[in-house]
């Protein structure tokens, strides 16, 4: 609310300089001219501080009239001047002015003058959007290649091509895996190291339709992060086909082509599978009839270790694999997004707009029928709103993030989530409220009349997405990591950083 009226005052401010001096220059009162004779002087500024895209009204003396005549910089980076007027200019402050030092330059070559305020503009940071690694060329031929985040075409990382989703080792927070609907390589995005790879190639595995990817945690018969679980959407051998498989981490802690595959569950057109964080039960589904299944993990587990042979089987094992509830109707493709604190899950329906909330039985250990919480039920659309008013467009990969704000509450997390063909990231709180966190640039919009689009930068004025489908956050680095799908980048959410020599 503080920003609000801040921002309010200083409209009303420079709405009222802008009707003053246009009065008197309709009046014939002041001409305005430059004279290149005389000092140019920065008197003042307003606000004092602000980040990127912050509206900033400079008064003074002899700035003249003629915008294209004034250059603003500010922390070293060009300002966009608006309007100019010979004792005040209006501009926008450019992203990274870090430094904060505002110089005003009037007139070109042996006429320019300039000056600095005395005091530096208080350049605050903000979150931003960047591209960490993949590109398009014009031809969009680039095709997938593993390589290095850096250097020419024909040498760095390239593909990210399918509709995607990603997950953290959770041993290695610096190993962000991807997998793919239609590209069968699970690929390991190494932040540390710069370096994308394709250490699971899946032969194994009966088709390429990779839809999820978690890891089990702590428990009786194994160590959090011991397996990978992954869904694979498929049907070509009926009611059992393979659907979950488990990965079992090699001794030196990696993840490869020589790693243990087992096949987890049977069924048939699986969407994703997700671990309960805090019990440890697999949760996964079926596009069928909208199907959620329950597995307790420890049975497979015991199973192995007892030396026997686990039966995949959904339908032959139905004691094991339980069968909870159905969503809707059949042709549901949705996945299941659980609480950090296990108490409900988000059920993403992707093809049908909405999301539903199914809250957790702490007795049965089991979540239960779900309903409808966000989004219009077979209604696609764009709209920040509450609840069922609000409109999404395939919304795809989500993840929890604590809010500080929220703090003491009953919940204390907002779910961000990558809504498809609107090209952008949302937002849901704990109340239902949608609203658009990132993407749809507004400035940038208007050059090509298109939400969609390459652009980094200040989160709803610049940056754009195309077609975005998966998401996860690094909780220790405040970055969300994005895979967006038809611009073949993985882009981020992160603050601002300055640049030196040094870490160039």
């Amino acid at each position: 609310m503080k920003e609000v009226l801040k921002q309010g005052r200083w409209i009303v401010l420079a709405l009222f300089t802008i009707c003053t001096y246009s009065c008197k220059d309709d009046n014939n009162t002041e001409t305005g001219t430059f004279d290149p004779s005389k000092p140019v002087a920065i008197s003042d500024f307003t606000p004092k501080e602000g980040g990127a895209y912050q509206r900033l009204l400079i008064s003074g003396e002899n700035f003249g009239t003629d915008a294209s005549n004034v250059k603003v910089t500010i922390g070293g980076k060009p300002a966009v001047v608006i309007n100019v007027k010979s004792t005040y200019i209006y501009c926008f402050v450019p992203t990274g002015a870090f430094s904060g030092v505002l110089e005003v330059t009037v007139g070109e070559g042996e006429n320019a003058v300039k000056t600095t305020a005395s005091t530096p503009f208080g350049y605050q940071k903000k979150m931003v959007v960047s591209t960490l690694c993949g590109f398009r060329n014009n031809r969009d031929d680039q095709g997938w290649r593993d390589g290095p985040f850096d250097g020419a075409d024909n040498v760095r990382a390239c593909g990210f091509s399918n509709s995607g989703r990603m997950a953290f080792d959770p041993l290695n927070k610096d190993h962000l895996y991807i997998c793919y609907d239609g590209h069968k390589a699970i690929q390991l995005i190494d932040l540390k190291n710069r370096m994308l790879s394709s250490p699971l190639n899946l032969s194994s595995v009966r088709n390429n339709r990779i839809r999820s990817i978690d890891f089990n945690i702590d428990g009786k018969y194994a160590k959090k992060g011991d397996y990978m679980i992954i869904a694979a959407d498929y049907d070509g051998e009926g009611n059992n086909s393979p659907n979950v498989y488990i990965i079992k981490r090699n001794a030196d802690g990696t993840f490869n082509d020589n790693s243990d595959v087992q096949i987890l569950a049977s069924y048939k057109q699986c969407n994703g599978a997700s671990v309960h964080p805090i019990n440890g039960e697999l949760y996964f589904n079926s596009y069928e009839k909208g199907q959620v299944f329950r597995l307790d993990l420890d049975k497979y587990f015991e199973t192995i270790k007892n030396g026997g042979k686990w039966d995949p089987s959904v339908t032959q094992n139905n004691t094991i694999f339980k069968q909870l509830f159905t969503i809707a109707d059949p042709s549901w493709e949705f996945q299941i997004f659980i609480h950090p604190t296990g108490k409900y899950a988000y059920f993403g329906v992707i093809n049908n707009h909405y999301f539903m909330r199914s809250d957790y039985n702490e007795v049965t250990h089991e979540f239960v029928t779900p309903y409808t919480v966000a989004g219009g039920y077979k209604v696609s659309g764009y709209k920040d709103d509450v609840g069922v008013a609000a409109r999404v467009n395939k919304p795809c990969q989500g993840v929890f993030v604590y809010n500080k704000d929220y703090a003491g509450q009953a919940d204390e997390y907002d779910f961000y989530f990558v809504d498809m063909l609107n090209f952008c990231v949302r937002k849901m709180t704990p109340d239902g409220i949608i609203s658009t966190y990132a993407g749809r640039g507004t400035t940038t919009a208007i050059a090509d009349n298109n939400q969609w689009g390459t652009d980094d930068g200040d989160l709803r004025e610049v940056a754009r997405f195309r077609d975005v489908t998966g998401l996860v956050y690094d909780s220790d680095k405040n970055i969300f990591y994005i895979h967006d799908q038809v611009g073949h980048t993985i882009r981020t959410i992160s603050m601002e950083e300055e640049v030196t020599e040094s870490n160039e």
